[in-house]
């Protein structure tokens, strides 16, 4: 029952977690924005840090222990850099991908935690110790064990199927990427050595105008190196375009919430223009609705 009982504040803290973020976003962002991991109204970052703290109060004060506000606190404010910054990286090392960034900001740690943030969850940790959590304890007073144990049950298998169906989504787009990459460097690289096969031809014909032949050729590789990126940039449309059109409702819904992305076999230039065409063909679908 005690395992169910937190698992269901954990849940709780988690929709709580959530409106507040799409709040927050959609007034900072002057559209809506929805956001969190999950399809579902969940964040559950917030909801392992709201039960996270809510635990380890119950276990201090359970034998009639004092837990001063700035425990609570520093509890908060350390537990948060750590689960921030794991949650960051882990998921990062599955997807490539990165909900949050704070490289922008002040006294940041790789853009994964950083100072001002830590400090505000250490307040919010104030927060659910003295607010939250006894209010969502009144809300839940009604519940026997039985209670506790069907509710548990069932937004285990809620969180589980919305987990499935999230990580199924970012791990297919992530393999698409890779498998984008390497058909575009394939073929750009026929084009690129087809285009400089040709002027290589055409240098033997002039041979007795070696001084012209280079200019030419260094002419033409300018030219090529243009020609090349532009047509990169066409295919990768293309392709990108492909690749939503293909895309269910869940997987694009699953995508819009992420931040950005980085992936090892994906170079940083090549990945900024498939993610810069992805997000207005998902801006474009969303105008058509």
């Amino acid at each position: 029952m005690w395992l169910s009982k937190y698992f269901v504040y954990f849940v709780i803290f988690s929709c709580m977690g959530w409106i507040y973020e799409s709040i927050y976003c959609t007034l900072r962002a002057g559209k809506w924005e929805n956001r969190g991991f999950l399809y579902g109204p969940l964040c559950p970052i917030y909801g392992a840090g709201g039960a996270g703290i809510t635990i380890i109060y119950d276990l201090v004060t359970a034998n009639g222990a004092v837990f001063k506000w700035w425990q609570i606190f520093l509890v908060a404010f350390f537990g948060s850099i750590v689960l921030e910054y794991v949650t960051s990286w882990a998921l990062e090392k599955l997807f490539h991908a990165y909900w949050w960034d704070y490289h922008d900001k002040p006294l940041n740690i790789n853009g994964r935690v950083c100072f001002p943030y830590s400090v505000g969850f250490g307040i919010a940790g104030l927060l659910v110790i003295y607010y939250i959590a006894p209010f969502t304890k009144w809300l839940t007073h009604w519940m026997n064990p039985i209670m506790y144990e069907l509710f548990g049950l069932i937004f285990m298998a809620l969180v589980a199927i919305d987990t499935t169906l999230t990580v199924s989504a970012l791990t297919d787009f992530s393999n698409n990427i890779v498998n984008l990459e390497d058909s575009l460097n394939k073929r750009m690289d026929e084009f690129f050595n087809g285009v400089f096969e040709k002027k290589a031809q055409a240098s033997e014909i002039i041979e007795d105008k070696k001084n012209e032949a280079a200019l030419a050729m260094e002419n033409a590789k300018q030219s090529a190196e243009l020609r090349y990126q532009t047509e990169r940039e066409r295919l990768s449309r293309e392709k990108v375009e492909q690749l939503v059109n293909n895309m269910g409702i869940f997987r694009k819904s699953a995508l819009r919430r992420v931040k950005g992305y980085r992936h090892p076999k994906v170079e940083k230039s090549h990945m900024e223009v498939f993610i810069k065409e992805l997000e207005q063909r998902l801006n474009l679908k969303n105008k058509n609705r």
